[in-house]
């Protein structure tokens, strides 16, 4: 019996056929779009695709006759939002862990070394000997407690951080020692020394740190969001950086990216500004999740990281 058939479309579209063929042999029936404004060209009616969702929006536009999508990409909002739903939707997880793992480190570590400081002390010739902090026994706030969040707080466990979660139920995990719901908000931002924002774009998260949330947070406080930008108030968070009402933030994702050249952000004190590249996408690690839930699919087992698209994930 044939196997189902294939289309790509993402970027590396033929990275990824190359992976997946040499894994399903060279008789695999694959397709592949690179750029968005080819999907309704070279799409011809897989039942199976895999992409990233904000190339599959003009895909779900046809009402195709798809049967599974495996996203390419741990955030699925574009696929969410689309009236277009008759399919089951597939996620990434147990990808992105230890990426993101080291990156919050990375800007928790360069914090308590005080590493800006000591940079713009180099700069003026200025020797610096003031102590670094540590991270022992400190407490980081996890906003989001799914696959990504419980690898992260793992992490810095290891490291002697106290880990509390947030999440939209308040069960606890394993990995944290406390959760709090989002009625507890004030209380758990109230007790962090860090906030690290993973939760996903959905109408309830939007805005949810906002002044009153930055008022209720400690003065030297940092606040690092790798997940959506629609969390974070962007206006309110230079309000609050300038009046030191938080002692600083990291910022990975944005409401608009690429962040315009006019955004306040740029010139916001104390904020770091990295560009969506705190866990990327590589087609090695994708195209193994996604061969797993193929075989999956095509033996008829329930498939790995369904999306509930109430739910938004």
């Amino acid at each position: 019996m044939s196997l189902p058939s294939i289309f790509i479309a993402t970027l590396d579209a033929n990275r990824f056929s190359s992976i997946i063929r040499s894994e399903l042999g060279a008789s695999a029936d694959i397709s592949t779009a690179s750029r968005k404004d080819l999907l309704q060209k070279k799409y011809h009616g897989e039942e199976v695709v895999l992409g990233r969702p904000d190339f599959l929006t003009g895909l779900m536009d046809l009402a195709p006759p798809v049967r599974w999508v495996q996203s390419t990409w741990a955030g699925v909002s574009p696929l969410i939002q689309h009236d277009y739903r008759k399919y089951v939707l597939t996620g990434v997880k147990g990808v992105f862990g230890q990426q993101m793992s080291e990156y919050v480190l990375t800007h928790l570590l360069a914090h308590e070394g005080r590493l800006r400081q000591r940079w713009h002390s180099q700069t003026i010739g200025l020797w610096d000997n003031e102590i670094s902090g540590t991270l022992r026994n400190k407490t980081l706030g996890i906003m989001g407690t799914g696959s990504i969040g419980a690898a992260v707080a793992e992490s810095c466990a290891a490291l002697g951080l106290r880990c509390i979660g947030f999440n939209t139920t308040g069960r606890p995990h394993s990995a944290f020692q406390q959760a709090f719901a989002p009625g507890d908000l004030i209380n758990f931002l109230s007790e962090a020394d860090y906030v690290l924002g993973l939760l996903p774009d959905l109408p309830s998260t939007a805005g949810l740190l906002n002044a009153r949330a930055f008022g209720s947070m400690k003065t030297d406080a940092l606040l690092v969001n790798v997940g959506r930008g629609n969390l974070i108030d962007e206006d309110d968070l230079v309000v609050a950086l300038k009046s030191k009402k938080i002692a600083g933030a990291v910022l990975d994702v944005f409401k608009n990216e690429p962040l315009p050249a006019d955004s306040p952000l740029w010139s916001a004190p104390n904020l770091t500004i990295t560009g969506h590249i705190a866990a990327i996408s590589r087609p090695d690690d994708i195209a193994r999740l996604f061969l797993q839930n193929y075989d999956r699919y095509c033996s008829g087992q329930a498939l790995l990281h369904t999306i509930d698209f109430d739910k938004g994930y």
